[in-house]
């Protein structure tokens, strides 16, 4: 690389560094359109304990069905389940017992400022039956929490938003029958024993998989969204009752994100010094890279459904920006060490110290990423928020450490190709360069040599 192209190469990555520091921070209407951007930094999701939310307890209605326990466990894994989908990673889903001695199951939802968001967001449990009879005493044929796995929103052949139904092996066979034996009436839907709709079977449906349509024009997405809530709430393997729903404060306090800020902030101020004093050259290099690193993470931590900030988040954060400098140290310790014991130029010594540090980095980072998966699959809720924001830490910071780095060095080379003052480079002794060299030597074979007479 020549020096005209490292300073372009540095203006780019100048200009990318400014850009998106600017769009992670300011907020400003969109010209043509009626939306305002809000700063992606601004948009990360935060857990309970960082912008409080609202919690909601549902009691649990005994019946004569037997095996409560696995229903109410199979309740708390599909709420679970329906929460994360809908991108509360952070969200719990517990067992209790109330004062009566009746089993409750609390749900606590972070960042939901409403209480009946949280209604809205998980739907408002309660018993689903497909009828033939407009009447709440005639026989329901299909039951949502026997025979319903899910509702979810869709397309018709028309591109029209309509709502899909899936059933389990029995309902399947259910559905199956029902729709068979009434090809052409009408299937009354009630919910908690009131009369949602009224659909007509088209034909019959034998595969376990329906689609609800509205008309010609078909349903607008909320509409299908909040019919599908419904329908979806009516899955649970028990009938619930609403005792509680209330807001729950930040445990953290207030000014809890605006000092985490100003930690996080000083913390970095005091790596980005200590960079620089003790590998100077190198230590910018690895500053412009951390600082790309950081915008990165911050994107990533807003785009990305899974994350959820809380306090085991964060320190997943904080111990991946402590691995992205730990990588450049082994880089630079490595350039020097090869630089000191050889007579080799700057650049070839940069080019080994990276090829001989990049494997110990990966393994040691590989180590890391399985304990962060086997954390994200087997985790409670807040330990699955340390293994992903962990996980997002240190696949950002092989390719800032590896990657960005070392195309910073690479721009560097042509400007101060030459000094070592700028690198904080130092030759050792000449004994020490040429035992080093003799080592590097490849081994010489026996030598034929002539005999003389």
């Amino acid at each position: 690389m020549n020096r005209k192209k490292s300073i372009v190469v540095l203006s780019i990555v100048a200009v990318i560094i400014i850009l998106m520091a600017v769009f992670a921070v300011v907020d400003f209407p969109i010209a043509g359109t009626v939306y305002d951007y809000n700063g992606y930094a601004k948009t990360i999701k935060l857990g309970l304990d960082m912008s409080g939310g609202v919690s909601a307890v549902f009691e649990v209605q005994e019946d004569e069905k037997g095996d409560l326990d696995t229903r109410v466990d199979g309740t708390i894994a599909s709420l679970q389940s329906l929460l994360v989908s809908k991108g509360y990673t952070e969200a719990t889903v517990t067992k209790g017992t109330n004062s009566n001695g009746l089993t409750t199951i609390r749900v606590e939802v972070p960042d939901v400022d409403d209480p009946e968001r949280v209604l809205d967001l998980i739907g408002r449990p309660a018993t689903l039956e497909f009828k033939l009879e407009d009447s709440a005493s005639a026989k329901a044929y299909v039951i949502g929490s026997e025979h319903l796995d899910s509702a979810y929103v869709t397309t018709d052949e028309s591109s029209n938003y309509a709502v899909g139904l899936k059933f389990n092996e029995a309902g399947t066979q259910a559905f199956a029958s029902f729709t068979s034996d009434n090809v052409g009436k009408s299937s009354y839907i009630y919910i908690d024993g009131e009369r949602y709709t009224a659909v007509t079977i088209n034909s019959a449906i034998t595969n376990g998989q329906a689609i609800i349509t509205s008309g010609s024009d078909g349903y607008t997405y909320q509409e299908a969204k909040d019919f599908a809530t419904r329908l979806q709430s009516g899955t649970f393997g028990v009938q619930l009752k609403q005792t509680e729903v209330r807001n729950i404060s930040p445990t953290l306090g207030e000014n809890s994100i605006r000092q985490a800020l100003i930690a996080a902030a000083i913390g970095l101020a005091i790596i980005f010094v200590f960079m620089i004093v003790v590998y100077r050259g190198f230590g910018l290099a690895a500053d412009i890279a951390l600082i790309v690193y950081t915008l990165l993470l911050l994107w990533f931590s807003a785009v990305l459904p899974w994350v959820q900030l809380t306090l085991p988040g964060i320190a997943g954060l904080l111990l991946s920006i402590g691995m992205a400098v730990d990588a450049n140290v082994i880089i630079f310790e490595r350039i020097k060490d090869e630089y000191k014991r050889s007579s080799k130029p700057i650049e070839t010594s940069i080019k080994i110290g990276f090829k001989r540090s990049t494997a110990a980095i990966v393994d040691g980072n590989v180590t890391t990423l399985i304990g962060a998966v086997v954390l994200w699959i087997l985790g409670s809720a807040s330990i699955v928020g340390f293994a992903v924001t962990l996980f997002i830490g240190i696949i950002l910071s092989m390719f800032t450490s590896l990657v960005i780095t070392r195309l910073i060095i690479k721009c560097f080379i042509p400007l101060n190709s030459t000094s070592e003052k700028f690198y904080g480079l130092k030759r050792g002794e000449a004994d020490e360069i040429a035992d080093e060299e003799e080592e590097e030597k490849p081994a010489q074979g026996p030598v034929l040599e002539s005999e003389e007479a």
